[in-house]
């Protein structure tokens, strides 16, 4: 095996850890009644997410990927709360929804 698949395959068994620790940890959270766990998911920055900007039939928009945030935390609650809202959902001033042909993309717009 190459260092460079080796690497990659670090790095997804990395997420994945971290993917599961955040589970646990709102898990932990939700059986304690705490509610200061889900009001930090709610603050989640996605603007730390890798963004290309875009333009469409409706003007500029900007564009994510899994891949191209390396199915990371943030990713992952992004796409969870997407999923949660039938794939639409405003927060902190943008529009988020799922692309038309994959779900492993995500666009959003500022709203206006």
């Amino acid at each position: 095996m190459s260092e460079e698949k080796a690497l990659e395959l670090l790095s997804d068994f990395a997420d994945g850890l971290e993917a599961v620790a955040f589970k646990l940890k709102k898990d932990a959270a939700a059986l304690a009644g705490r509610e200061e766990f889900s009001s930090k998911e709610e603050a989640s920055d996605f603007s730390k997410l890798f963004w290309e900007k875009k333009t469409g039939t409706k003007g500029e928009f900007e564009q994510t990927s899994e891949k191209a945030n390396q199915n990371c935390v943030l990713w992952q609650q992004l796409k969870a709360k997407l999923k949660e809202k039938k794939g639409f959902w405003q927060h902190s001033g943008f529009k988020y929804w799922f692309d038309l042909q994959r779900e492993d993309v995500i666009d959003r717009r500022k709203v206006a």
